[in-house]
């Protein structure tokens, strides 16, 4: 995007031009990027208190370890069932051959 410059013209009495400038002109404002930035700062940290004040996160914590014990038993049982699967099929594989 080309940058738009004005162009200062600087006068004597008799109407010569003395001095002629190009300025470029200040940014007004402070941005709609800033603004949003901001506005999301403020909301994400009003989340955050929310959540902390009505212990939010312990209850997370406390549901995260419940469900890491649940599938830890799931494994374990997987895991026998599995064993018990295999020594069956050994079991029927010696049998067969017998």
């Amino acid at each position: 995007m080309a940058d738009k410059y004005e162009e200062r013209i600087v006068r004597d009495a008799d109407g010569r031009v003395i001095e002629q400038v190009e300025v470029k002109p200040r940014k007004r404002g402070g941005g709609f990027g800033w603004g949003m930035l901001a506005g999301l700062f403020i909301i994400a940290a009003a989340v955050l208190v929310f959540a902390y004040s009505q212990g939010s996160f312990q209850t997370a914590g406390a549901q995260a370890d419940h469900a890491t014990a649940q599938a830890e038993r799931n494994v374990g049982d997987f895991a026998e069932n599995a064993g018990d699967a295999a020594e069956q099929a050994g079991d029927n594989i010696k049998s067969a051959t017998n």
